[in-house]
């Protein structure tokens, strides 16, 4: 998931003993974490939580999880890819 990530612009750091990406959200499309969580759920039905929800250093940053299939993780990048494009 992080080689995904990393490939359609988004920044994070490797995750070390989680199930989670903590991700900034690539400067084009601003750094309103909430209203690209509600974009991105409603457009392109990929769900993850602002960044903002876990204090004001998450502002800017959007959270997924990876706990989840590799089919269901490939079909989240698709839907991202599509999305930023």
């Amino acid at each position: 998931m992080q080689k995904g990530l990393t490939e359609l612009g988004f920044d994070m750091p490797q995750p070390k003993g989680a199930f989670y990406m903590f991700a900034k959200i690539p400067e084009q499309f601003g750094q309103d974490d909430e209203a690209f969580a509600l974009d991105l759920a409603q457009k392109a039905k990929v769900g993850v939580i602002p960044g903002s929800a876990f204090g004001p250093g998450g502002e800017g940053h959007i959270r997924f999880s990876y706990a989840a299939s590799d089919a269901t993780i490939n079909e989240a990048l698709k839907r991202l890819k599509a999305y930023l494009n």
